[in-house]
């Protein structure tokens, strides 16, 4: 194959691009499924906004839902290198993290104006009921997120910084849920006060009395 620039590329080199190309439709379709849900955002809105062919993005994807699958890997993966990069930063405290954690999305969310809200519990909520593969993908995403707060909740019992009694895995998914939760009010008052009203109840279960 030739380049543009009509010299050849390598395989090497192919793969490359066309991992970059497939990388590019995932991060234009995922923000705009998030603004505005999963089957509000058509195809050929896809293509516009990306600037690719039909043709390319059925090179990369199989489907629309094969796509969607995707996006919940990007959109995780996005928690992923967050979450690692709080976890390993050995100056901050258990507590220190969770209240890190809190200021990070909430500013996210700030900067979106309270309405997008979390775009894997939108897709949760909007695909989970009708396709198999999307719950299976979301449900991973969340059981990701447990384990995120699992590790904070052992460190802050550890260090005496969290309540000796806690049972950090029931705990960490209650964390998970009730989030998710206020993340669903937020974009209904489009206001930070569910969030803030979270970490003020989170704490209080966790934090030595």
């Amino acid at each position: 194959m030739k380049s543009s620039t009509g010299k050849m590329l390598s395989t090497k080199q192919i793969s490359s691009k066309g991992e970059l190309t497939r990388l590019h439709i995932i991060e234009v379709g995922a923000k705009l499924i998030h603004q505005q849900g999963f089957n509000n955002t058509g195809l050929q809105q896809i293509l516009k906004e990306a600037k690719v062919t039909k043709g390319s993005f059925y090179f990369h994807f199989a489907d629309k839902n094969t796509f969607g699958l995707a996006v919940i890997d990007h959109f995780s993966g996005f928690f992923r290198a967050t979450s690692a990069q709080l976890l390993a930063n050995d100056e901050l405290s258990a507590g220190q993290k969770l209240q890190a954690f809190h200021h990070h999305f909430r500013g996210a969310f700030e900067r979106m104006g309270f309405h997008c809200g979390c775009p894997i519990g939108n897709l949760s909520q909007e695909m989970a009921d009708i396709s198999p593969e999307f719950a299976q993908k979301v449900n991973a995403a969340f059981t990701g997120m447990t384990v995120f707060f699992t590790k904070i909740l052992l460190q802050g019992i550890a260090s005496g910084e969290f309540k000796q009694n806690l049972a950090a895995k029931p705990c960490a998914s209650f964390i998970v849920n009730s989030w998710e939760g206020a993340v669903l009010r937020m974009k209904s008052v489009q206001t930070p006060e569910p969030l803030d009203n979270w970490f003020s109840f989170i704490k209080e279960i966790i934090l030595p009395t």
